[in-house]
C-alpha cells in the first residue's frame, strides 16, 4: 500500500504545519510506505488547481487545499486512499 503524498505550497508557516500532521498522522496509522514531499513549485500548484495553499495530494488526488489544518481532516483524507488502495487489487481481479 503504497502512497505518495505531496504537501504543496511556497514554504510557508502553514505548509510546514501540514507537513508535520502528515507525518504524525502516517505514524499513528502505522503507515512506512509513503513517500512525503513539500513541493514549492509553482507548476504543480497550477497543475492541480490549487488556489488556496497549502495543498494536500494523495497519490495525485487533490484532498485538500487551504490555512484550515485540522488534523482529523488530514487522517481521513490519508484512510480514504490507504483505503482505495487496498481495494484497487480486488476490483482488478474481480473484471
Amino acid at each position: 500500500m503504497s502512497l505518495d503524498i505531496r504537501v504543496i505550497g511556497k514554504g510557508c508557516f502553514f505548509c510546514d504545519q501540514l507537513l508535520a500532521i502528515v507525518k504524525s498522522t502516517l505514524s499513528e496509522l502505522g503507515v512506512g510506505d509513503a513517500t512525503v514531499m513539500h513541493v514549492e513549485d509553482v507548476g504543480e500548484l497550477l497543475e492541480f488547481g490549487v488556489v488556496n495553499p497549502p495543498a494536500l495530494v494523495v497519490n495525485g488526488k487533490l484532498k485538500l487545499m487551504g490555512r484550515v489544518l485540522v488534523r482529523s481532516r488530514v487522517r481521513r483524507a490519508i484512510e480514504e486512499e490507504l483505503q482505495s488502495v487496498a481495494s484497487a487489487p480486488e476490483a482488478a481481479g474481480k473484471g
